[in-house]
């Protein structure tokens, strides 16, 4: 009896400690779990890399065009211009344009060219705004400016599409009705000696595009096992169609069946260093892409962006 009462303390000695190492040997095994690299905000980063807004000062009648540093052309008078309330509108007053004909500018500025989830086959999207003395000018009903937009080898199928603010993103519409505006000019585009032509019935963003989709959408989503990707700027870039599309929430928009896609994410860390990841697929399904970023150089990562 003495021995079996002896066995049975050694044994729930030899359990009880055993049970101390394997909880010991789990915990370290979590404590030792690598952390996640994380990133601080790279808006910072795209800002300074993005296309600066040229300023035009209008202080007398003229044929025109005004003519970007890219070489938009832009015919735009007074007679057309107004306040807010319907005043009109004296010399001088100030022009403003931003221009962004690839897919590095688009990017670097976080314009998307996708509408309402529909991606758009794109051949550039500009700013276009004017002022007087800090107020900003509209259009009026009936009216329109004329553009062209440079394109060595333009289509004859190409809409205008306006931008509108959609949450933390431009959406983009070629039905100006939805905005407010009335007008019986077609928002297309004429295809002509050295890029598209167009009026125009509303400032502010305008794009040369046209929907492109299928009846068969995936989506991409991200995650990662390495890197905290909540402050991780992400792209997907269409090459057929000059698309681009940014990420939100880890999910993208859809992506039509059969589409070759182009991954580019970029991010920022506490100490300045700039990281990228960057893969090619053709879509067929939706899927998750792994993400594992390293650490570039901005030469690298412009490098990168040109050759989209």
């Amino acid at each position: 009896m003495k021995n079996r009462k002896l066995s049975s303390i050694l044994f729930f000695s030899l359990l009880a400690a055993a049970s101390m190492v394997y909880y010991g040997c789990s915990k370290d095994r979590i404590q030792t779990k690598t952390p996640l690299n994380n990133y601080n905000s790279p808006n910072n980063y795209l800002n300074s890399k993005e296309q600066a807004e040229q300023t035009f000062v209008i202080d007398t009648n003229g044929t025109g065009p005004i003519v970007g540093n890219q070489g938009t052309n832009i015919w735009m008078g007074k007679s057309c211009l107004m306040y807010p309330n319907g005043d009109s509108v004296y010399f001088p007053f100030t022009v403003k344009l931003v221009e962004l004909y690839t897919p590095k500018d688009m990017i670097y500025y976080q314009m998307p060219t996708v509408a309402s989830d529909t991606i758009l086959e794109t051949a550039g999207e500009i700013r276009l705004r004017a002022f007087k003395n800090g107020t900003e000018l509209l259009l009026r009903p009936g009216c329109s400016d004329a553009i062209k937009m440079p394109n060595s080898s333009p289509q004859n199928y190409m809409r205008v599409f306006y931008g509108f603010p959609a949450s933390n993103y431009v959406n983009w519409t070629d039905n100006p009705a939805t905005l407010g505006v009335t007008t019986a000019f077609t928002p297309q585009f004429t295809a002509g000696a050295g890029g598209y032509s167009a009026p125009i019935v509303k400032l502010g963003w305008i794009n040369c595009d046209v929907k492109r989709g299928s009846g068969n959408n995936h989506v991409l989503t991200f995650a990662s096992s390495t890197d905290n990707l909540t402050n991780v700027a992400i792209f997907v870039f269409f090459p057929v169609t000059k698309t681009v599309m940014q990420v939100y929430n880890l999910t993208s928009g859809s992506i039509p069946d059969g589409s070759s896609v182009k991954i580019v994410a970029i991010a920022v860390d506490g100490s300045g260093t700039l990281f990228s990841y960057n893969q090619n697929l053709t879509m067929t399904s939706s899927t998750q892409a792994q993400v594992t970023m390293a650490a570039t150089t901005d030469a690298a990562l412009t490098s990168l962006l040109n050759g989209l």
